[in-house]
């Protein structure tokens, strides 16, 4: 359930830079390594880091990666994936230093990671990607500049734009990395018309030259699980979603990103525990829960509470009597279900005679609450299958 420590899915051979790096030569680096974020170490080995997306702002290649990085948030290496997602998105990064517990950097989160993770889950295969992309891409022409592009992707903080031919369809993509590395980087200046004469600004060129085509994109009725191994397989940020060939969204890694931490916080069930526990049942209880709670909550999805209360009611020839009572709220229902302790029974035989020996009560705490459990499971699921049109098809033809 993408719960492992975030170590065992992250990038351990870290490459780092110093604060006196030209941007020149780290726009190489992340050139050459397909990297969108680079960690910087000083002499003390002081965690920086600098992001593809900033080094757009450079006024000068020459200019010391030390005027753009900046100090990140760094997520301990035990740090369970999912919870590592949401500390990733809080920190409004796309990547994060993992460190140990004494604070050095052994390895990085990044959102590639994250991807080739999420395309090996089969937590998203049954969740379409029309319910996480962004229905009102922002789109440019072809013949439309890059100097246009680049403005278009500041002011509305976004990596890509979708380009368009002269018939509005999506032909190709263009991205900051196509701007940094084949704009930015050559030494010399790239020119069209040459055989005409003509100079054109670098900026001034349509962005019909350095665009991405063909298209990678996906389908509307294609799941999460089939984007993310296209990300992950071509290791882009996102990807147009068509339908019968017209544009229809966008959905990127930030948008998977979120719908994690929306998991993640819909995850959360707060379980109560009443009565007289000793610690070992209390031990027992909670790691049974885990269980019985992710069996629950596949009939539903949103659980806002459970409660288990144990009651010792009376004593029957000094054996102690107990009921289990749990509580499953749900946003539409509370569910109630109470189990009792076993009766234990010795049967004599002797020849052809069966007898009754002895009768007591046996106390199994954690068996009587999984029944209890299994009850209100039972209950869900039967109100589920009253929901669902099939069942209310059925009735009506009985009828």
């Amino acid at each position: 359930m993408l719960n492992e420590p975030v170590i065992e899915v992250a990038t351990k051979d870290v490459h780092t830079i110093t604060p006196e790096t030209p941007i020149s030569k780290a726009i190489g680096i992340m050139d050459k390594n397909n990297f969108h974020n680079l960690i910087v170490l000083d002499d003390e080995n002081n965690i920086n880091m600098v992001i593809m997306h900033d080094l757009l702002l450079a006024t000068s290649l020459d200019e010391k990666i030390s005027s753009l990085m900046f100090k990140p948030h760094c997520i301990n290496q035990n740090t369970p994936f999912m919870d590592a997602v949401c500390e990733v998105l809080s920190s409004g990064q796309r990547a994060a230093p993992l460190v140990d517990d004494e604070g050095k950097l052994v390895g990085i989160i990044t959102d590639h990671d994250i991807m080739k993770r999420v395309a090996t889950s089969e937590l998203l295969e049954d969740v379409k990607v029309n319910k996480l992309m962004s229905k009102s891409p922002i789109t440019i022409d072809y013949n439309e500049s890059i100097g246009k592009a680049r403005s278009l992707m500041r002011k509305y903080d976004i990596s890509r734009l979708v380009i368009l031919d002269k018939d509005a369809e999506p032909t190709g993509m263009i991205t900051e990395e196509d701007i940094l590395y084949k704009i930015y980087k050559p030494k010399k200046k790239m020119t069209v018309g040459d055989m005409a004469g003509d100079k054109v600004p670098r900026m001034a060129q349509p962005v019909s030259i350095i665009m991405n085509s063909p298209l990678i994109s996906c389908n509307v009725d294609d799941s999460v699980t089939d984007a993310a191994k296209l990300m992950e397989h071509h290791d882009i940020r996102g990807i147009p979603v068509l339908k019968n060939g017209t544009l229809r969204g966008m959905i990127t890694r930030l948008d998977i990103m979120k719908y994690l931490q929306s998991l993640r916080k819909e995850s959360v069930v707060e379980v109560e525990l009443h009565g007289d526990f000793d610690e070992y049942m209390k031990e027992l209880t909670e790691r049974m829960l885990v269980t019985e709670v992710q069996k629950i909550a596949k009939y539903s999805k949103h659980l806002h509470w459970i409660k288990v209360v144990v009651k010792k009611e009376h004593d029957k020839g000094g054996v102690p009597n107990y009921t289990v009572k749990a509580y499953v709220k749900t946003p539409k229902k509370l569910y109630f279900a109470k189990g009792k302790q076993a009766t234990l029974k010795r049967i004599g035989v002797e020849g052809e005679d069966i007898q009754l020996i002895s009768e007591k009560q046996r106390w199994d705490f954690i068996e009587v609450l999984k029944d209890a459990l299994e009850s209100v499971k039972k209950q869900i699921e039967s109100d589920k299958e009253k929901t669902n049109p099939k069942h209310k098809e059925k009735v009506i033809l009985e009828e």
